[in-house]
């Protein structure tokens, strides 16, 4: 009986693991995975969240301007110091870990769900969390969000990782953390949900992210506000909402945040070129600590510069500074934003986008009333300026609407809003042909300006796919010579050099027959006379270049020379190979395996 027990256990056992394993397979299953792996990514975000902002409070409120005489007994025209020390460490660490250094903004967020499936070494999201926490606390004037939404989309990640997920779910995961986390720190679940529509995922609405993307803000935002609270970050006064008369004055206000978010790039790379070429500073501490420097004595007069800036939002919105000190502060912010930001410090442009809007707001209202006796409310101009420079400083218009609504939690003035919003991204992408993450994808060879399709080229090199074996020939060379030389060529054609080694041009079978049939006496000829000019790419050009070219001069192979003034020959690109590595990329990217290890295979 014993035998026969045993092999009914096991029989049992058998069919109990085969029923889990098509309960796996079933579609209710993956749906419950996915609603649950969508949770806890909420619960991981909704606690990095906390963390992140009680570390960072607790350090800003141990630097605070009024409390530093009660904390240290330090007098407070010392206070230029604590900018300074926290230069030098952030620069430290950037000295020390240059390559988890370089990924410090939400640009590198968006080529890690691109290139690499979502991967985000632990290590990454560890250092961006600690680095940003120095910076800010230590008054640096940035924001939290960027470095949030790389914790988020860090930990969402790391969560793949741990459960091994296949890359589809790693990058989907990765999106939605950075969404999430931007819920919990604004407390706007809303805002986070469309920052990783427009901006994680280059607004493809189509994406199978969306759905983790709004569980996982909502489980964040829920835990956010469980253990910090329900309370809106900024105290508002009351305020008359304004007229259908005052939307010529919200439309000038409109252009007036898109010239801002205008001069804010002009000023950072205004900004980039003063440190890298006029004073030619690469090293990080000279880079970093003479900006926080200045900085620090900058906030002897203006201490309402230091930090995220939400308590002198606060009191601009209550009218507690004059009309000359709001400007004075707006122009300070802009400078000191582009600075840090080129200089190597860690933050986000969204929370300090919030009070450039308040100040320019604020500021436009109270002229229009001193110059033209007008009677625009300053409070409504103030909250609908945050809306249109941090729509036009970040190229995000639906987010800025939500954000400003949900951190308000006010409804009234949500028509200037959202044409003010508009109107200013539109302004800026105008002037700049673009928005802010694309143009920065953009200098890195990556396009995404169709509705976040990528350059998967972009990245690729020249010299890494081109040939050696290609055919030359004299440009003195006979035509009776050439034409066996090219009857026996390896790609149909043969590259014509002068007598010094240059590229002159491209000689093919069309060209030859050509000849052959206008000229009576072709044993005349020689290769120069029947030598057609053809583009060439150099080694380090992408091979998105190289591929333009081909389709737009409808060639089958392009020489590949050192440089444009050098056109010496170092080998041939051929559009089949191009052809052959794009499908091998795309493949790559879009390939659905599980993962051996912990990292996913690269294209």
């Amino acid at each position: 009986m014993l035998p026969g027990r045993l092999f009914n256990l096991r029989g049992l056992a058998d069919a109990q693991r085969g029923l889990r394993t098509r309960y796996a397979r079933t579609d209710i299953s993956k749906y419950i995975s996915h609603i649950i792996f969508s949770v806890v990514l909420g619960l991981f975000a909704g606690a990095g969240a906390v963390a992140f902002h009680s570390m960072l409070e607790g350090t800003r409120n141990f630097f605070e301007y009024f409390n530093l005489r009660s904390y240290l007994g330090i007098d407070l025209n010392l206070i230029f110091i604590f900018p300074v020390v926290g230069a030098l460490i952030v620069a430290a660490m950037t000295r020390y870990f240059p390559a988890i250094a370089r990924e410090r903004d939400v640009t590198s967020v968006i080529k890690s769900v691109l290139f690499r499936n979502g991967f985000i070494p632990f290590k990454v999201t560890l250092f961006h969390f600690l680095a940003p926490i120095i910076s800010i606390g230590s008054g640096a004037p940035l924001g939290p969000e960027g470095p949030a939404a790389k914790m988020g989309s860090g930990l969402g990640s790391l969560m793949a990782q741990a459960f091994r997920l296949n890359q589809r779910e790693m990058r989907m995961y990765t999106v939605a953390g950075a969404g999430a986390a931007i819920a919990a720190v604004f407390n706007a679940p809303i805002a986070g949900v469309f920052f990783g529509i427009e901006v994680i995922l280059l607004n493809d609405l189509k994406n199978q992210a969306m759905s983790a993307l709004v569980i996982s803000s909502v489980v964040a935002d829920v835990f956010s506000r469980a253990v910090l609270g329900n309370k809106h970050v900024f105290r508002i006064p009351h305020y008359s909402p304004g007229e259908v008369g005052d939307f010529p004055y919200f439309l000038v206000l409109a252009i007036l945040c898109g010239a801002v978010s205008i001069l804010f790039f002009q000023l950072r790379r205004g900004s980039s070129f003063l440190l890298s070429k006029k004073l030619s500073l690469s090293n990080e501490f000279l880079r970093l600590v003479p900006v926080a420097a200045l900085f620090g004595i900058v906030l002897l007069g203006f201490h309402q510069l230091y930090g995220i800036g939400y308590s002198t939002v606060n009191e601009v919105l209550n009218q507690h500074h004059p009309l000359t000190f709001v400007l004075a502060l707006l122009t300070l912010k802009l400078v000191f934003m582009a600075l840090f930001l080129e200089a190597g410090s860690y933050g986000g442009t969204f929370a300090p986008s919030l009070m450039v809007g308040v100040l320019l707001g604020h500021s436009f209202a109270m002229l229009m009333n001193a110059l033209f006796a007008t009677s625009l409310d300053p409070v409504v101009f103030a909250l609908v300026g945050m809306g249109g420079v941090l729509a036009g400083i970040n190229a995000i218009p639906l987010t800025s609407i939500l954000l400003v609504f949900e951190v308000t939690g006010d409804y009234h003035f949500i028509l200037p809003l959202m044409f003010v919003s508009i109107i200013a991204y539109l302004v800026v992408i105008y002037v700049n042909k673009g928005g802010t993450y694309t143009l920065e994808l953009m200098k890195e060879g990556i396009d995404v300006s169709k509705r976040g399709e990528m350059d998967l080229l972009g990245k690729a090199k020249v010299r890494d796919l081109r040939k050696t074996d290609y055919d030359v020939v004299s440009h003195r060379t006979p035509f009776r010579k050439l034409t066996d030389i090219l009857m026996h060529s390896t790609y149909g054609d043969v590259f014509v050099l002068n007598d010094k080694k240059e590229l002159l041009g491209v000689i093919s079978l069309r060209q030859v027959r050509q000849a052959i049939v206008s000229h009576e006496l072709t044993d005349l000829l020689i290769a120069d006379d029947v030598t057609a000019e053809v583009p060439v790419v150099t080694e380090d050009d992408p091979v998105s270049l190289a591929m333009q070219k081909i389709e737009e001069y409808d060639l089958e192979t392009i020489p590949v020379v050192k440089s444009e003034k050098q056109r010496t020959v170092t080998g041939v690109l051929t559009h089949r190979d191009i052809i052959q590595t794009y499908n091998r990329l795309l493949d790559a990217w879009t390939t659905d395996q599980f993962l051996t290890d912990s990292r996913p295979r690269r294209p």
